[in-house]
């Protein structure tokens, strides 16, 4: 039998190896070009944005911002010098499911996790883990001391043995690194929101949230402490009192510990009529339902302007909210953060959960601000030969009807939550089919 063998030159002289010899080599190459071939054929199409939890620009340029983003990937910092128009990643938070963010100054950030702070001293670019104290509960929202950077406060709470909830409290005096608990109420529901601390009266902190009672019914409750945290009192009541009605945000006005505003399925307005007399709580027909109130943002050079972010829309008041200039349709999903910029309040930058905004005028109009970040949560998608249908953070978008068309966002199912399975009909591809998979 004749026998095959392969002519190479190995080291300048040529040589003669079996062909069985390189029956691995050769089905190593299989693997590997194939695959090779196929990577190199893909191309990033988007969507792009993503959900982003926290931005702040820098005190003295307006135009130098810093965004973090969440899930699905660890939490990214970017940053951007010229107004949100291109980005660059300068860091990231080892954390995917970043619950709140604080920052005492530009450079000084402190992120929350159910049981960790994470600090940057940097701007973002560099993060150090401290745990929470072990059996303490978890934490939801936290508060940088506005003019003490070694002070940090956190919001949380505890499973008893018995099935209820208590409210944790969490504080750092040294900048993050450690931490303390206490346990304020319980409740058999209790769930923190949000949390806010006066700039005017570091002492006067609040937290707002849900709590619920008999009957599975709920209600919002807010929590208030005039001694840093030492003592809390529950003013739920004073500002509410109808169940079913959930405290989603809180905001204490810059200048004046004596205003406060808690959002929900209504804006509430707490006002002082005396130096040491407890708020007085108005609101008025909730101009803004089926929409609640997820986030408050005080202008810090006229805290007469204040705005509040909704689902897709965003509304601003220029008279202490007393009344209201709602813009509909302004961000395609719902409003989280909202970051006003000292150094020019005209300019407004707005984190949601499908993307990043800003306005250049007081909140009037609203354009993208994103480009360039690929963050997006794609949970379902289904493909035509017009367009790609993918779900992102609870809103559909379409991609083309041809080539390099581009993204935009399509009408999603009224409360349609999170999308398990989209079905484009083969036959009619104007036909389509959603699943929900919780909302």
């Amino acid at each position: 039998m004749r026998r095959t063998s392969i002519h190479f030159l190995a080291w300048g002289s040529p040589c003669n190896v079996p062909f069985w010899a390189l029956v691995p080599v050769v089905f190593l190459c299989l693997l590997i070009f194939p695959s090779v071939t196929f990577c190199a054929a893909w191309e990033l199409v988007g969507p792009e944005g993503g959900q982003f939890i926290f931005s702040m620009t820098n005190p003295a340029n307006a135009d130098e911002i810093t965004a973090i983003t969440s899930s699905p990937s660890p939490s990214n910092v970017y940053k951007s010098a010229d107004g949100g128009a291109s980005w660059s990643k300068i860091g990231e938070i080892p954390y995917p499911d970043v619950n709140d963010v604080s920052a005492f100054d530009f450079s000084t950030l402190y992120a929350i996790t159910s049981s960790s702070c994470y600090r940057s001293t940097d701007g973002g670019m560099n993060w150090t883990e401290a745990r929470l104290p072990s059996s303490s509960g978890w934490a939801y929202c936290i508060c940088a001391h506005p003019t003490d950077s070694r002070i940090v406060y956190a919001g949380g709470r505890y499973r008893t043995s018995q099935g209820t909830y208590t409210m944790v409290f969490f504080k750092s005096t040294d900048g993050g690194q450690s931490w303390s608990a206490w346990q304020f109420f319980s409740f058999e529901g209790f769930t923190p929101y949000d949390m806010a601390i006066s700039n005017s009266n570091p002492s006067v902190i609040y937290i707002a949230g849900r709590k619920e009672g008999g009957n599975s019914l709920y209600s919002g409750f807010l929590l208030t402490t005039s001694d840093g945290g030492n003592t809390w009192t529950d003013i739920s009541s004073a500002v509410e009192r109808n169940p079913r009605l959930v405290f989603y945000s809180v905001a204490v006005d810059p200048t004046d510990d004596g205003k406060v505003y808690v959002g929900g399925n209504y804006f509430y307005r707490g006002t002082k009529t005396g130096r040491d007399s407890d708020l007085s709580w108005t609101h008025s027909p909730n101009p803004f339902l089926p929409f609640r109130v997820n986030s408050i943002s005080i202008d810090p050079v006229d805290p007469s302007r204040i705005y509040i972010g909704l689902d897709e829309s965003l509304a601003t008041s220029t008279n202490y909210g007393v009344s209201w200039n709602l813009r509909n349709n302004t961000v395609k999903s719902k409003v989280g953060h909202i970051a006003i910029a000292p150094a020019d309040p005209s300019k407004v930058y707005v984190s949601s959960h499908t993307g990043f905004y800003k306005s250049l005028n007081f909140g009037s109009s609203w354009d993208t601000a994103h480009d360039g970040i690929y963050v997006a949560s794609i949970n379902a998608m289904d493909v035509d030969p017009r367009m790609i249908l993918v779900q992102n953070g609870g809103f559909l978008m379409s991609y083309g009807r041809g080539r390099n068309v581009g993204w935009e966002h399509i009408v999603t199912p009224e409360s349609c939550g999170t999308v398990s399975d989209i079905l484009i009909n083969p036959d009619n591809p104007n036909t389509v089919l959603v699943i929900e998979g919780f909302g």
